[in-house]
């Protein structure tokens, strides 16, 4: 910037301060007033903010209250000034910017709101450290008309409130009660649901406010859908049940709505102990996701959803059929083999505590399984080394149940061609055997 602009900067600012200290003309001539405006205007639309800001004065000592929009575009020159603006200089136009603001809502009262929400933002993005003053001047503006208040005003109050809050204010409490304000006004804002959610720490404070959403219109898709999320979000899984039954039942054909409905029951199902509502839910998660692959019959974790659900119900080779189902849809998904794996461990625990009477009465043929669920987590782990962590450990607990050296000499003659099959009425399903390792054969 050069030195003639600064002092025409300058100048206008101080022409400022001396108009500040003016009262207004009792009778202003008509013309004089019409000229001045027209001329600033004039500047103001051709983006000449350095020749519009003079009679921009000369209009507000003139007639202060006449012209309604002449302290917006007034704070709007100095903004553009600003912008252009180093050092000094660019600290008096944003002084200069606040002034104007507090001259346009003393003068035109009815645009009061406006300018003290305009001047919230000045203060915001031109006076550093004065947060605080922006607080102020937003949460007036705002609180003044809070009807016509634009989103933009909310956030940015409810950003600010975020920002600063601390032990010693209410700062938290006011930007959620701003929020909670806004979305009774405007239910559909998602922004103001995702900041609202962020504050929340409890939950159940989110559970109650899309509950109130939701009564300003109990059939609203998307209001039903957020109580079911919230429900899940508070990890009450058997509360948002009713809500995606009605979801399935408003749109049948939503692969989504079902897959969700799923995963809810199989999650309600594991709080419910062992009873036979836990067995129900099971029951019906299998059902849901049924109806998702009847829609969309290629997705993997669809199918696999489903064999954890049926070997919670320790149908473990109706378990496995699915499971085989899942892996044959990719190929380098090691997650099915470490469902089949855990199915097999499960039959195993199943067995031994309900026909061999307890673990002490462990037998060979229920090792050669544990050892079959080792094969599996290790071709897991061999396809796919996302799960190959998981995988590894599963397999390491198991090294105390697997056949050792001398389960291998005493059952030698079960051996064939290096490999033993699974037996025994617990595991007549299986129909599999295992690689016996050469050092025991």
């Amino acid at each position: 910037m050069n030195s003639t602009t600064t002092i025409r900067g300058l100048s206008c600012i101080a022409l400022l301060v001396s108009i500040w200290s003016a009262t207004a003309q009792d009778s202003p001539d008509e013309m004089e007033v019409l000229k001045n405006w027209s001329l600033f205007s004039e500047y103001y639309r051709n983006g000449d903010y350095q020749s519009a800001v003079p009679f921009g004065w000369i209009v507000q000592r003139m007639v202060p209250a006449r012209f309604k929009t002449l302290y917006r575009k007034l704070a709007e020159s100095y903004i553009k000034l600003s912008e252009q603006a180093e050092g000094q200089l660019k600290e008096a136009y944003a002084d200069t910017i606040v002034l104007v603001y507090d001259l346009g809502i003393q003068h035109v009262p009815d645009r009061a709101p406006r300018l003290y929400r305009r001047k919230g933002l000045a203060m915001e993005n031109y006076h550093v450290g004065k947060k605080l003053e922006a607080i102020q001047a937003y949460a007036k503006g705002i609180e003044l008309d809070f009807a016509a208040t634009e989103f933009f005003y909310i956030d940015r109050l409810g950003v600010l409130y975020s920002k600063n809050q601390a032990s010693d204010n209410d700062f938290k409490a006011r930007a959620i009660d701003l929020y909670r304000r806004y979305l009774e006004r405007e239910p559909d804002n998602q922004i103001a649901l995702e900041r609202l959610r962020r504050l929340i720490e409890d939950p159940k404070e989110l559970i109650e406010i899309v509950l109130q959403k939701l009564k300003t219109d109990p059939e609203k898709t998307a209001y039903i859908w957020e109580v079911a999320k919230a429900y899940q979000g508070a990890e009450e899984y058997c509360a948002a049940i009713p809500y995606l039954v009605k979801l399935t039942k408003k749109s049948p054909d939503s692969e989504n709505y079902w897959t969700e409905l799923g995963k809810t029951y199989q999650r309600c199902a594991t709080g419910l102990g062992k009873s036979d509502e836990r067995r129900a839910r099971y029951r019906d998660a299998i059902k849901a996701y049924q109806r998702a692959l009847r829609i969309n019959p290629d997705v993997k974790e669809t199918i696999l959803s489903i064999t954890l659900s049926y070997r919670e119900l320790r149908n473990f080779s109706t378990a496995r059929t699915y499971a085989r189902r899942a892996a044959a849809k990719d190929r380098s998904w090691g997650l099915p083999y470490l469902e089949i794996a855990q199915i097999y461990e499960a039959q195993v625990q199943q067995c031994v505590l309900s026909v061999r009477g307890g673990w002490d009465n462990l037998k060979f043929e229920d090792k050669v399984v544990y050892r079959l669920a080792q094969e599996y987590y290790g071709k897991a782990t061999s396809i796919d080394s996302k799960v190959s962590v998981e995988a590894q450990t599963r397999a390491r607990h198991l090294e105390s149940l697997v056949p050792t050296q001398e389960d291998y000499f005493f059952n030698k003659s079960q051996i064939k061609d290096g490999n033993i099959a699974v037996t025994g009425q617990c595991y007549d399903w299986i129909a599999e055997s295992i690689t016996v390792p050469r050092k025991f054969q």
